[in-house]
């Protein structure tokens, strides 16, 4: 290193100057894990020195071991050929797993020397300290056994506890803080083989450790008369000591729930699929059985995570039934859910921990659709979709169709649902056919809130199979391949009886005027009233028919320049024994005083029975000339301007 052009001064001795060193799965105390101690050891430089070597020259490298103890050791040296640059940090080196063969405090730091690797000049960093702990805790003294603070455990004694106290003795060789003792019970007093049941670490260095045994694990050994437990220790250097020697305690517990079988779900094993309709249904998890069952078990199921509240178990088989929240807690209403775990638990009465678990049962859930959602879902029918529009060809009033419209196939459009996706179908249904009489497919470039036409009309024989009715209930179903959502009924009139033309109305104050005008000597005056009388034979009507007479001004006669403010509807129910019905018209200012000059009015009728309209009859047209040889107007206040 070149130490004329270096702003920091150069040591020749060891005061420290650069940062220390990194050690990669150090402790924060400098406590290495002995799991990492098999292996090199990999130590880093994180931060570039001032002056890097640049092409054509090294920096050694010298790390200095220092045992705690003993003399420092350089134990190893490295050349670093430049050129050198800050991308090359950090720099790592690696330890030979030799020196960690006994447990030792180190002191570990390196020195950087510039050009030769023997200068007495160079720089030198703070110190990392390693804490090398080989040796587990007691020291490989036999440890005293475990004692139960519950002595007998009994049914009565678990029931309102979630753990049953043990004191282990603290008093062993090498206790430190952090130790941890692991716990095993047994049914018998052989040596444990597998995994401890409960571990808890503590941090003060003396004294009693009370260990608190859940007591789940405490229930796994009903039905022996002794409980046993062994236990281990670990420091946190992962250190593990020899099995204690044997602390048991008697146990009068009672069975505990066994052999739980595999939960069934009905909906899924008839097709391998839960969906929409399946949730209609009813959604349910079975439980077929298990061994030691007692009169006041409780059965919690959980649904992909999601716990339902605890059931009794009355009888076996038990049903449980899974509420539409928890199917879609997930997201399965936004995609399909493959291998959903579904499982129970039995619990004991008075038990608040988890219980005994079964098996999980997987299944597929797909509660996705074609359309907005549901508010009211799973329901089939959706008020969010749009309805469905029919029209015929010749009437071509939209949801109103009669026999003129038989000359072929009848349209039906809708405004397309949100989110669209190509291939997505939609079906529509009329009453009285069990498959769709129209169908939608779902293009690539479609958009929502689009009206678009099924691809196929409706085929008139469709509409003759399902008759006349006023209110013919025609929806539609999207469909996603999965599941199905039904629009809003549209409600369409359908007439297919060939209309009754009846016989004109009359006006019977016009026959006494020799060219049947309605004029100023008209009687009863026609500013009172103005009779249109309706008789529909030869056809007769019957009781409870609505006959609707329409009424047109016009200001020239025959049918010239209709006066709209004059339009108006009038209508009648037909009573038992009817022949003919009069209808008066006796708004003079509005629907005869605009009528003046050789004017006329018109009148037509339909015939509407059971909600469809049967008939109607052709217009009479009725000459209505107000003005007098003198030229004034006649009316209620008699003649004069207007």
């Amino acid at each position: 290193m070149d130490t004329t052009s270096t702003g920091n001064a150069i040591n020749t001795n060891d005061t420290p100057t650069l940062p220390a060193l990194e050690v990669v799965n150090l402790q924060p105390d400098g406590l290495l894990p002995v799991k990492y101690l098999f292996s090199d050891l990999e130590i880093q430089i994180t931060t570039p020195w001032s002056q890097l070597p640049p092409s054509g020259t090294s920096d050694w490298i010298t790390f200095v071991w220092d045992v705690k103890g003993a003399a420092g050791d350089e134990f190893l040296t490295v050349e670093l050929k430049g050129p050198i640059t800050d991308a090359d940090f950090p720099y790592s080196i690696f330890i030979s797993s030799d020196y960690f063969q006994t447990s030792a405090t180190v002191e570990i730091f390196y020195r950087i020397r510039n050009e030769f690797s023997d200068s007495q000049v160079y720089e030198t960093s703070f110190t990392r300290t390693i804490i090398i702990d080989k040796n587990p805790p007691g020291a490989g003294q036999v440890l005293n056994p475990a004692k139960f603070l519950l002595n007998p455990i009994t049914e009565s004694a678990l029931s309102n506890q979630l753990s049953v106290e043990v004191e282990v003795p603290g008093d062993y060789l090498d206790r430190k803080t952090g130790d941890t003792v692991l716990c095993f019970l047994r049914g018998s007093d052989t040596p444990p083989t597998g995994l401890d049941i409960h571990r808890q670490a503590f941090a003060p260095i003396s004294g009693p450790m009370i260990v608190n045994i859940p007591v789940a694990e405490i229930r796994k050994f009903a039905g022996f008369p002794i409980l046993y437990l062994f236990y281990k220790l670990r420091d946190r250097a992962g250190n593990t000591s020899g099995n204690s020697l044997v602390g048991y305690v008697p146990i009068d517990l009672t069975a505990p729930p066994a052999n739980l079988s595999m939960p069934e779900v009905p909906a899924y094993d008839s097709d391998l699929l839960v969906n929409r309709a399946d949730a209609r249904a009813v959604v349910s998890v079975r439980v077929r059985q298990y061994d030691n069952a007692m009169p006041d078990d409780q059965c919690v199921v959980e649904w992909d995570g999601s716990l339902l509240p605890a059931v009794p178990v009355n009888t076996l088989p038990l049903t449980v039934p899974v509420p539409w929240s928890v199917l879609i807690a997930k997201g399965a209403n936004l995609r399909r859910i493959i291998d959903l775990p579904v499982r129970y638990y039995i619990r004991r009465a008075g038990d608040t921990g988890q219980g005994v678990r079964s098996r999980p049962k997987q299944v597929t859930v797909d509660m996705t659709i074609a359309g907005q959602e549901n508010p009211l879902a799973p329901a089939l029918l959706n008020s969010q979709l749009a309805l469905v529009n029919i029209q015929g060809q010749v009437s071509n009033v939209p949801n109103v169709l009669d026999s003129r419209d038989s000359v072929g196939p009848v349209r039906a459009y809708f405004t397309l649902f949100d989110k669209p996706v190509e291939g997505q179908k939609v079906n529509l249904f009329w009453p009285g056919q069990a498959a769709p009489v129209a169908t939608y497919t779902v293009k690539l470039n479609d958009q929502a809130g689009a009206v678009v036409e099924f691809d196929n009309p409706i085929p008139w024989p469709v509409i003759q199979a399902a008759g006349s009715n006023s209110t013919t209930l025609v929806y539609y179903q999207t469909d996603n391949g999965v599941n199905q959502q039904s629009s809003p009924d549209q409600i369409v009139a359908v007439n297919l009886i060939t209309p009754v033309v009846y016989s004109k109305p009359s006006f019977p104050q016009s026959f006494l005027h020799s060219s049947r005008f309605l004029n100023c000597d008209t009687q009863p005056p026609i500013w009172q009233v103005v009779n249109v009388v309706v008789n529909p034979a030869p056809n007769v009507l019957k009781p409870g028919d609505l006959v609707v007479l329409t009424w047109q001004g016009f200001r020239r006669y025959l049918n010239e320049d209709a006066i709209l403010s004059t339009a108006h509807t009038m209508s009648h129910v037909w009573q038992a024994g009817e022949t003919s019905h009069t209808f008066q018209i006796t708004d003079y200012e509005n629907l005869i005083k605009p009528l003046r000059d050789y004017s006329a009015g018109s009148a037509k009728y339909s015939v509407v029975r059971n909600g469809v309209e049967i008939g109607y009859s052709d217009t009479k047209y009725v000459p209505i000339d107000r003005k007098n040889g003198a030229g004034g107007f006649c009316g209620p206040s008699g003649t004069g301007s207007e």
